[in-house]
């Protein structure tokens, strides 16, 4: 059995929920942890680009319900989140389109946070990072289109276009970077954050090895004053951070039963 179907299994069985032979539940609800509605969140998905809400989210194993599950529960209540030591939030905003100024669709950011100071875009991904992914840029990625591009995120995009399939969808980080530069010129710290799922047992496991090496190899190539600093962590990491607060620990606990599994 493929490790990513490994993992679907456990996060399956955990959940508890009744399911299709895929691993979807009958509806959307259904697959939202307590503390979480759709009323919360279906807006946001319905104007994003991606049909997370029409099927995704329905999705045991969807990165969709992961990151709705995880943030959706401060909508009502933004001024507890607390994330990379920050906190003042706005409202979460989830498949937030961040145009690059280029055409086509826009990337969407799975978590939009604002506050008057910072910036956060989240790219959110739950069993992706098992199946590599080829790199690729549309020939509308050029050098002259996208003034606002530091040269060390331009040096790396042009390098990332020769990478082998990888554990890492480093284009579509580029492609945030390049989003938030667009929208977020100057004004405020902004941040890229890449939040990813991994099992308990990751370290045992090369998949997630090879996953470590790509995250580390691309934060290098960036410079360290970039006007948008990458940051990677893992959720393990983000609910064990949250246990140390009263208004979040509960729904790190919540979120911890129902997507802590070993595969």
């Amino acid at each position: 059995m493929k490790m990513v179907d490994r993992a679907k299994a456990a996060l399956w069985k955990k959940s508890g929920l009744s399911h299709d032979a895929r691993g979807y539940v009958a509806e959307a609800r259904l697959n939202l942890v307590a503390g979480v509605t759709p009323e919360m969140i279906e807006a946001d998905y319905c104007h994003g680009s991606g049909q997370e809400w029409v099927t995704k989210i329905r999705a045991i194993h969807s990165s969709a319900a992961l990151t709705a599950n995880t943030f959706g529960r401060w909508k009502t209540e933004p001024a507890e989140l607390k994330i990379l030591g920050l906190s003042g939030f706005e409202k979460p905003k989830l498949e937030a389109k961040c145009s690059t100024g280029l055409g086509g669709t826009p990337p969407n950011l799975d978590v939009l946070l604002q506050s008057k100071d910072i910036v956060i875009g989240i790219e959110s991904k739950l069993l992706e990072p098992l199946t590599p992914t080829k790199p690729h840029f549309s020939p509308s990625y050029s050098r002259d289109k996208v003034p606002l591009c530091e040269d060390t995120w331009w040096n790396l995009l042009e390098h990332v276009r020769d990478w082998p399939p990888s554990h890492l969808d480093a284009a579509q980080l580029i492609k945030h970077y390049l989003g938030l530069r667009k929208q977020f010129p100057a004004g405020r710290k902004v941040f890229l954050l890449y939040l990813f799922w991994r099992p308990r047992n990751a370290a045992a496991i090369p998949e997630y090895s090879r996953h470590a090496e790509d995250i580390e190899r691309f934060r290098n190539a960036i410079a360290r004053d970039s006007a948008v600093q990458f940051v990677s962590m893992n959720y393990l990491e983000l609910w064990e951070n949250w246990k140390n607060y009263s208004g979040l620990a509960e729904h790190a606990s919540i979120l911890e039963q129902r997507y802590c599994v070993e595969i």
